[in-house]
């Protein structure tokens, strides 16, 4: 196994997983990956593959081969539960002639991966490179996508934030007049009674003064 190379940020990664158990092709996709500065990790099973997406993957390079086994519905399952921005890219080695125009089981991978490239055979060394760039250029876009996307669900909560406080600052402004409603209207009643009694005392001094 290649050393993999020092981890990004799962949000950030551009690795490139490879999974190809037979053969020489993961040996020759790593020389060739390698020599073009990308970021890779050899795995030696989909297992494997499975807890390094975990960690962050930009693209996966995967031989046809190692999707016949049990451990294929795992990686299923994880490429179906991805969050709305994700669509992993998924590069499938496959034998001459094994593209879905030509091959039911290819279709069938091809449904259940989504974001599928398919790479025949003997592929050359440019071939290779171009379609992983390609491929980890549109994983780029979802991560700017998915950053997009958090700015506005940041935007949002901060904006629902602010209605809240206004909306509290509102209501405590509203108990505040109403308790000085309700006090004006307690002194008022003081101040009627005490002039009502000053009143009758007026009164009843006149009268007394007559008498």
């Amino acid at each position: 196994m290649i050393a993999p190379a020092p981890r990004a940020s799962e949000s950030e990664s551009e690795r490139v997983l490879i999974v190809a158990p037979l053969g020489r092709d993961a040996a020759i996709a790593a020389a060739i990956l390698g020599e073009a500065r990308l970021p890779l990790m050899v795995c030696a099973d989909l297992p494997r593959l499975r807890a390094e997406l975990d960690f962050g993957v930009g693209v996966a390079l995967i031989a046809e081969e190692a999707l016949e086994g049990a451990d294929y519905p795992d990686l299923a399952r994880w490429i179906e539960a991805q969050p709305p921005w994700s669509d992993l890219p998924v590069v499938l080695i496959a034998h001459r002639g094994g593209g879905v125009e030509r091959n039911p089981a290819a279709r069938r991978l091809a449904v259940a991966l989504g974001n599928v490239t398919f790479l025949e055979r003997p592929f050359h060394p440019t071939t290779l490179v171009s379609v992983i760039q390609t491929a980890l250029r549109g994983r780029r876009r979802q991560y700017e996508a998915r950053d997009r996307i958090e700015t506005i669900r940041a935007g949002e909560a901060l904006l629902e934030r602010r209605v809240q406080e206004r909306t509290a600052e509102l209501a405590t402004a509203n108990r505040q007049l109403a308790d000085q409603i309700a006090e004006r209207e307690r002194v008022e009643s003081v101040l009627r009674q005490t002039q009502r009694l000053e009143a009758v005392g007026q009164l009843t001094s006149g009268v007394a003064n007559d008498f």
